[in-house]
């Protein structure tokens, strides 16, 4: 969960201050994290990939709120 909660707000962040192509290449970052750790551990079953599907839908659930606080920052 706090995994997921540093996603969200690294997410906001880069909304508000970037453009897509960072949310994709952060996005493509950790999927090739949760692959690491999958094969350090030894695992790879479908909770992780539950896991891994909750932590890019964080990321980009955050990416998405600060996107949409930009544009209303923007807006006189």
């Amino acid at each position: 969960m706090l995994i997921a909660l540093l996603l969200v707000v690294g997410g906001i962040a880069i909304g508000f201050c970037s453009r897509v192509m960072t949310a994709v290449g952060l996005s493509g970052l950790v999927v090739v994290l949760s692959v690491v750790v999958w094969i350090a551990r030894g695992d790879a079953s479908g909770i992780g990939g539950l896991v891994l599907l909750a932590h890019l839908s964080a990321l980009q659930s955050g990416y998405l709120l600060g996107a949409y606080l930009r544009v209303r920052a923007d807006d006189p």
